[in-house]
């Protein structure tokens, strides 16, 4: 069967603005692009749990939908996204109680590796499952500022939008959250 799927090109806010004027394959390109990263924050800000990080990410999108036509482009729109996102996940950790991180979720970024021998793989799992229970044990804030910084290379004043605070606020986030980690990864260096 062959897609009838075409990608479109151009800049997130050349298609936001499309999207925002209901051209559905604007926004199916932006979902295309957008989505595993929002999914993943979102996976990872609640701990591993992978139907409420769904329903969150997927929830939020069905938001950006209906306001994509306020949508401004004072922000890209990969942050505009990952505010709502944010939002989304905050409103989800609320209403449920926390539970522990599963390793097995950080566990594909490194054990994927095809020249990796045996015992490094081994290793190197046992690496990332020391840092997601690290992560976990992370005041939230810290959390969402290192993931945003480290897995989707996001500047200071764009995680404060998605945070809605300031990028001094981020920057004290970020301090503590790395030296916590340095502190509980010590072992691995």
């Amino acid at each position: 069967m062959v897609s009838t799927a075409v990608k479109l090109h151009g800049s997130d806010a050349a298609l936001a603005r499309r999207a925002g004027l209901g051209d559905a394959e604007a926004f199916a390109e932006l979902f295309a692009r957008h989505f595993h990263p929002t999914y993943r924050y979102a996976l990872h800000m609640l701990d591993g749990d992978q139907q409420p990080a769904e329903d969150a990410a997927q929830d939020a999108w069905i938001k950006a939908w209906r306001n994509l036509p306020d949508f401004r482009s004072e922000s890209r729109f990969q942050t505009w996204i990952f505010r709502i996102v944010a939002r989304q996940v905050s409103d989800t950790r609320r209403r449920k109680r926390p539970i522990l991180v599963d390793h097995t979720r950080l566990e594909p970024r490194v054990a994927d590796s095809d020249d990796v021998d045996p015992e490094r793989r081994m290793v190197n799992l046992e690496i990332w499952e020391t840092l997601s229970l690290a992560l976990a044990e992370l005041p939230w804030r810290q959390r969402a500022s290192w993931l945003l910084r480290e897995f989707d290379d996001m500047s200071y004043d764009e995680i404060a939008r998605v945070l809605d605070t300031t990028p001094t606020v981020v920057r004290g986030q970020l301090h503590r959250a790395r030296r916590a980690l340095a502190i509980r990864m010590e072992q691995w260096r």
